[in-house]
C-alpha cells in the first residue's frame, strides 16, 4: 500500500492532521482548536480538515484510502469508540464510525499514547517496547512481536494507574490514590508543589529541588523513586528491548531518564542476554500522527 494515509492526532488543545506517505515523511500539515463536549463538533472539525487533506492528495495524483485517528482517552478501537475522554469532554462517543460516514474511507481508531509507542517502536528498529510517557499524566504503551497490545477492552497500558503506595498520596484525574501517576504526573506534581508553598510549575520544582530546597527534593525524589519503579515493573513484565521515555517531563528532566536507567541497570541477567536500552524517545511530537498512521495500514 503506496498511496498516502490521512493521520489526525487529537489532544485536549490541538487537533492536527497530516498526510503520510510510505516512508513516514508527512506532509500537508494542518492544525486547529479542539472542540470539545460534543461528538458531532469533534467529527466535524475532522471530516472538514480530512476533506481537505483528501482533496489535495487527490490533486497531487494520490488517493487515500484509509485513515488513523489517535486520540487522547480511553477507547475501545474494534468498534471505533471512546469509552471517555475527560480532558475532551467526551464519554461513549461512538467518533470512529461517524468520521468514516464523513469521509467515506475506513478509520483507524486508537489511544494516542499506543498510537506514539508504535511510531516509537518503528523509529527504534525493533519489535519489542516499552513505551512511558510523563507529562500531565502518566501514560504507556506496549509493542510486543510487533504487535500493539491494546487488551480486551482497548484500555492496556494504562500504566499510571498500577497502584504503587495503596493509600497514599494525592488523588489522580481518574480518582485513584497511591498510583504512579498521583506521585510522577504533573498535574499532581505541580499540586504538591503548591501545597509546599512553591510555583505550581514542575520545571520550577526540578530546579528548586536542585538548589537544595527540602520540600522540593522530598516531591521530586518521591517523583523518581516513581519512575524506576515503574519501569522495573514493565521491564519484568514485558522483557522488552527497549524503554522509550517520552511526555513533557519525560523528555524534559533529566532525573527521570535517569531514574529509568538506574532502576533497569544492572539485572540479574545482563550478563546473559544483555541489558535493556533505556532511550529518550525519537519521534517527538510527531509521534501520534505517525502511529496513527502505520496502524491504519493495516486497513489497506
Amino acid at each position: 500500500m503506496n498511496e498516502p494515509v490521512l493521520a489526525f492526532d487529537v489532544g485536549g488543545t490541538n487537533l492536527r492532521s497530516v498526510l503520510c506517505d510510505a516512508e513516514g515523511r508527512l506532509t500537508d500539515r494542518r492544525e486547529r482548536a479542539t472542540p470539545h463536549g460534543s461528538c458531532e463538533a469533534l467529527v466535524a472539525a475532522l471530516a472538514e480538515e480530512g476533506r481537505a487533506q483528501l482533496a489535495a492528495a487527490r490533486a497531487a495524483g494520490g488517493s487515500p484510502r484509509v485513515a488513523g485517528l489517535a486520540i487522547a482517552g480511553f477507547t475501545d478501537t474494534a468498534r471505533g469508540l471512546i469509552h471517555l475522554a475527560p480532558n475532551l469532554g467526551l464519554r461513549a462517543a461512538p467518533v470512529g464510525p461517524a468520521l468514516q460516514k464523513a469521509l467515506g474511507i475506513p478509520v483507524r481508531l486508537v489511544n494516542d499514547v499506543n498510537a506514539a509507542a508504535v511510531a516509537e517502536a518503528q523509529a527504534c528498529g525493533v519489535r519489542d517496547l516499552v513505551a512511558i510517557f510523563v507529562g500531565t499524566g502518566v501514560g504507556g504503551g506496549f509493542v510486543c512481536g510487533g504487535e500493539l497490545v491494546e487488551g480486551h477492552h482497548g484500555m492496556a497500558a494504562e500504566i499510571g494507574h498500577a497502584i504503587w503506595r495503596p493509600g497514599v498520596g494525592r488523588r489522580c484525574g481518574a480518582g485513584h490514590d497511591g498510583c504512579h501517576e498521583a506521585f510522577l504526573g504533573g498535574a499532581c506534581l505541580a499540586a504538591r508543589a503548591q501545597e509546599a508553598g512553591l510555583p505550581a510549575d514542575t520545571a520550577a520544582l526540578w530546579e528548586a529541588a536542585r538548589r537544595g530546597h527540602a520540600g522540593a527534593r522530598a516531591i521530586t525524589e518521591d517523583a523518581h523513586a516513581a519512575m524506576g519503579a515503574l519501569c522495573r515493573l514493565l521491564v519484568t513484565l514485558l522483557d522488552p528491548e527497549v524503554v522509550a521515555v517520552a511526555g513533557g517531563l519525560g523528555t524534559g528532566v533529566p532525573e527521570l531518564l535517569a531514574a529509568a536507567r538506574k532502576a533497569c541497570d544492572p539485572h540479574p541477567l545482563d550478563a546473559h542476554i544483555g541489558a535493556v536500552r533505556v532511550l529518550p524517545a525519537a519521534t517527538g511530537d510527531d509521534a501520534g500522527l505517525l502511529g496513527a498512521a502505520w496502524l491504519a495500514r493495516g486497513l489497506g
